[in-house]
């Protein structure tokens, strides 16, 4: 079977790019991109403080990052659409629980469910999956799936703040379950592990040599030093997202009004989800231009926001777009960058793995950024270090390819 082969018409692998397109959307889209919105409203109705109520999304990146552990294995034994069906369930269910509950520790407990399902959906499904159905486009395929989380937070918090505001928290909870029932589990339902499973290759397969699930086993590459590389690659790449943060308040601190500072917001938003496309395409036609491209744009964007921003604030725009391409970064440059260091063979395992500390360094990043900040009274260290840490991510993905071209690939 060739490239060219279909089912009815259409390569069933573009089935499964729209079907993630739409779990992103109703699944990381509102878990990720329009938590805040609920922060305010719910946690006076519940008579907590903000802090208190957020420690919910703490739990849940706390419980995906240790699935993470073992989620690459549970990838590799169990079908795709199996997991993916239990995880949109799990944030389904999650979001029907949040419109009825009245204690808090109902909100950390339903939390840490959906945090084992999102760190297959917002961690490791959309490489893993795109990875096994396509083998041209594959880092535009997965910067297309990952987009979807911005578009689902430009889309869904205006709909949900009409919704609080015109008939309750509750209810915006509820919109949000209704919506992932019925858009984002008929999409799971659609997934298939792997092409053979619909008498197919994978797209792009020339169905000269079947290469497409070649690459380095999981014995020998977390024994490598490719592997310690890797990690240190995902570990700057993670970091200089976390300052993604801290945009409004540095922005803020510049004297923009309040509108201004949630256009900035907006602005590293919408570089973002560009990023990603951009990146994905890029991607597949040199990682290392990808690098290049992604990492720059984030320097010279986080150089205009230091040493432009007070003269003009459409230059703290034009640095959060910039900015906002290298935070992509984590969602497309990374799981990339693992393919070509190790290949097909046993990604989602190793991929699993690197993702941890991935996951980690964020959670740690969001606080670490500010610490700095305070120590130094100013922003200015923060994005200097981070530019750093660009520049160490390169040299890092540079050595990881190189370093990887060694190791045995069958």
């Amino acid at each position: 079977m060739s490239v060219n082969q279909k089912t009815g018409g259409l390569h069933y692998g573009f089935i499964i790019a729209a079907a993630m397109c739409g779990i992103i959307f109703t699944c990381s889209g509102t878990v990720f991109s329009c938590a805040g919105i609920f922060y305010g409203p719910a946690s006076k109705s519940l008579g907590v403080g903000v802090g208190a109520y957020g420690l919910y999304i703490s739990i849940l990146l706390f419980v995906a990052a240790i699935t993470l552990v073992f989620a690459g294995k549970i990838f590799a034994r169990f079908s795709a659409r199996l997991i993916m069906t239990v995880s949109v369930l799990l944030v389904g269910f999650g979001f029907l629980g949040f419109s009825v509950f009245t204690s808090v520790y109902l909100f950390y407990v339903a939390g840490a469910f959906m945090g084992f399902g999102m760190a297959f959906i917002g961690y490791l499904a959309v490489p893993t999956i795109i990875n096994r159905w396509f083998n041209q486009k594959v880092g535009t395929f997965i910067g297309v799936c990952t987009a979807f989380t911005g578009v689902g937070g430009i889309v869904l918090n205006p709909i949900a703040g009409q919704i609080i505001t015109s008939y309750g928290w509750r209810s915006g909870y509820l919109f949000f379950a209704i919506l992932v029932f019925v858009i984002g589990l008929p999409c799971a339902l659609l997934i298939r592990s792997y092409p053979s499973d619909k008498g197919l290759k994978p797209y792009g397969d020339t169905g000269e040599v079947a290469a497409s699930m070649t690459g380095v086993s999981y014995s020998t590459a977390i024994k490598s030093l490719a592997f310690f590389i890797a990690l240190l690659f995902a570990f700057c790449i993670a970091m200089n997202a976390a300052v993604n943060y801290y945009l409004p308040a540095f922005s803020a601190s510049l004297g923009m009004t309040v509108s201004l500072v949630a256009t900035v917001a907006s602005a590293s938003m919408f570089g973002n989800m560009f990023g990603k496309i951009i990146l994905g395409m890029i991607n597949d036609k040199s990682n290392t231009a990808g690098m290049a491209i992604g990492f720059g744009a984030g320097i010279l964007g986080m150089l205009m926001l230091l040493f432009l921003g007070k003269t003009n604030y459409w230059f703290v725009i034009a640095g959060a777009i910039l900015y906002g391409i290298s935070y992509a970064g984590v969602s497309v440059q990374l799981p990339c960058t693992v393919r070509k260091i190790f290949g097909s063979r046993n990604y989602a395992q190793i991929y699993s793995n690197i993702a941890i500390l991935s996951a980690l360094s964020s959670a740690i990043g969001t606080s670490a950024w500010g610490v700095l900040v305070d120590a130094t009274h100013g922003y200015g260290a923060v994005l200097l270090t981070a530019c750093g840490l660009l520049v160490l991510a390169f040299i890092f993905g540079i050595m990881g390819i190189k370093l990887g071209k060694k190791l045995v690939h069958n």
